[in-house]
């Protein structure tokens, strides 16, 4: 049965490209989370640390607590530069906490690597707004395939099941009518109304 085939072909695309939609879907949001998390979380405990170096150098004035910190720092290195900058903080410190000029220079350094933790935030947050872009246009994209593969198999419907159907039923509503002369159409839109126009039309012939 062609139009079958035709209507059932048409159908399992639109499960197919639904189905992808979906997982298109899922897939881009649940792989922005983490990543973004991610990110953040390291980040973040790096601004912390770099917190906590400012207050034992300028405030607390505690060494120990300083290299607490720094060694914290060292530990939680994710983003390029960080390395230089933590080195420069070790190079100077110490004097930092018996000289002002090694301590301004000790202070920018913690402020450079606050910076760079500050920038790969920021840098995270525009690659998590491109890839929701990209993945709202692929969704786009796909709802726009599955509304034209839905078009398409209603006008396979119309014009395999619905219209051959109505046809069908004028030509024996105007028979029980009186309209001995209505026939089915010659030729159908497939195979199977065909047989069932021809077979039809045979019988309203030998009434």
């Amino acid at each position: 049965m062609n139009f079958s085939k035709s209507f059932y072909s048409s159908f399992i695309l639109i499960l197919i490209f639904s189905t992808i939609l979906a997982i298109a879907g899922i897939r881009g949001f649940f792989r922005l989370a983490p990543a973004i998390e991610q990110i953040n979380e390291h980040n973040t405990r790096s601004l912390y640390i770099t917190e906590q170096m400012m207050s034992a150098l300028t405030i607390k004035k505690d060494i120990k607590l300083f290299e607490q910190a720094l060694r914290d720092g060292e530990a939680n290195i994710t983003e390029k530069g960080e390395a230089e900058a933590i080195k420069k903080i070790e190079k100077n410190y110490k004097k930092g906490f018996k000289n002002a000029e090694y301590k301004e220079i000790t202070v920018d350094n913690i402020i450079e690597l606050s910076r760079l933790n500050r920038l790969a935030m920021k840098d995270a947050a525009l690659s998590a707004k491109r890839l929701s872009s990209a993945a709202a246009w692929v969704i786009t994209f796909l709802a726009i395939m599955t509304w034209a593969l839905g078009i398409l198999l209603m006008r396979t419907l119309a014009k395999n099941i619905i219209k051959p159907l109505a046809e069908l039923t004028d030509v024996l509503s105007s028979y029980t009518k009186g309209n001995t002369m209505r026939r089915c159409p010659k030729l159908a839109p497939n195979q199977t109304f065909q047989k069932i126009y021809d077979s039809v039309n045979t019988l309203l012939d030998r009434g």
